[in-house]
């Protein structure tokens, strides 16, 4: 099924794990977003963010097609070293990942076989390998894919881990694990070899969502969530030292939807999604009701205030500027998903597509950084 669902996307498996060429950094930083009725990746020049809604109505918008057919675009993830992009593709047979070199354009799976699915976790420091779960309906295992070549080993951690993550200086390895709905869930750290394994969360009535540790190891922020069979929940953003002791609660937070708290370069604030309208039973069940926007926690005094104020629209996706100076994110507030970008400090917001069904912004730096 993987293979028909490759073939779908126009795009030819690599046997034997070779890549031509070698990925460079982009000359400058750039905004990649999702956008278009063919659900393609565009970019657009990205150094002087207050040029970017000028630069992405013009011809500096250049688009990476993709020829989804069933297969639609769920996220993108770039890699530290800005060489990569990882692609999230869901389709009518299952989830999928793409590997898009930046420098090039093309595309390829990240996947190094042919598994039922995958899913993307998380990039290794250096940008050169990314952590993937595959078949997560059959055995499920936790790649270390090589970028460069698809080259791959099996990490070395139990059965039911769902999220796994990287220390800032890849000596350690942040994994959760849950049995399955009414079992809560763990949250270990073991050194990078398997070695010195150190159990920090044991939750019998809560998931805990997308452990991340700051870029300077000093604290980790994570999603908790109720361990229930509501799909779309309310959360809270927790916030603890980097070895997992003296947890903070912060404050509500969207759950259930995949947005992870999003550290800023310099470790000091967290981006992450609040959902407005808690009380709507409905969006309990459909994302179509979700209303939410963009709040920044100060890690060092818990402190938090919105960045966006939208109403009833759904804002999500937050991405920092690689200088952390702003947020880029996308919502639907004028009828159609758009992309934007806030400046943290003064708040001035400029909206950078215009009716352009657009989501998903990473944010790449370039050489010249």
């Amino acid at each position: 099924m993987a293979l028909v669902v490759l073939t779908a996307l126009g795009i030819g498996l690599i046997q034997g794990g070779s890549v031509t060429g070698q990925a460079q950094p982009l000359e400058s930083d750039t905004l990649f977003f999702v956008g278009g009725l063919q659900s393609g990746i565009q970019r657009v020049a990205a150094s002087e963010p207050r040029r970017l809604t000028e630069q992405a109505a013009s011809a500096a918008t250049e688009s990476i097609p993709l020829e989804a057919g069933m297969c639609d675009i769920a996220g993108l993830h770039a890699s530290p070293n800005g060489r990569w992009i990882a692609v999230d593709v869901d389709c009518e047979a299952g989830s999928h990942t793409l590997l898009l070199e930046v420098a090039t354009g093309q595309m390829r799976p990240a996947e190094p076989e042919l598994w039922r699915e995958s899913f993307f976790l998380n990039w290794a420091p250096d940008g050169e390998a990314f952590l993937l779960r595959v078949d997560p309906i059959g055995d499920d295992l936790i790649l270390l894919v090589n970028a460069r070549n698809g080259r791959f080993e099996q990490m070395d951690v139990p059965p039911f881990t769902y999220d796994v993550a990287f220390s800032p200086d890849g000596k350690q390895v942040l994994y959760a694990i849950s049995r399955g709905l009414g079992f809560g869930s763990e949250v270990w750290i073991m050194d990078r070899n398997g070695r010195n394994r150190e159990q920090i969360i044991n939750d019998p009535v809560h998931i805990i969502a997308y452990p991340r540790w700051s870029p300077t190891g000093d604290n980790i922020a994570y999603i908790r969530m109720p361990d229930s069979n509501v799909p779309f929940t309310v959360g809270e953003l927790v916030l603890a030292d980097g070895n997992g002791r003296n947890e903070r609660v912060i404050a509500p937070a969207d759950a259930g939807h995949g947005y992870p708290p999003v550290w800023s370069p310099d470790g000091r604030q967290v981006a992450f999604v609040v959902r407005e309208n808690e009380g709507e039973n409905a969006a309990d069940v459909a994302a179509l009701y979700l209303e939410s926007n963009i709040y920044l926690a100060d890690a060092a005094t818990g402190d938090v205030r919105a960045v966006t104020r939208f109403e009833g629209a759904l804002t999500e996706a937050p991405v920092w500027s690689p200088d952390g100076a702003w947020l880029a994110f996308s919502t639907d507030a004028g009828g159609v998903a758009d992309v934007w970008v806030v400046e943290v400090a003064s708040g001035e917001i400029q909206q950078v597509t215009q009716n352009a069904d657009a989501r998903c912004p990473v944010w790449v730096a370039g050489r010249e950084r």
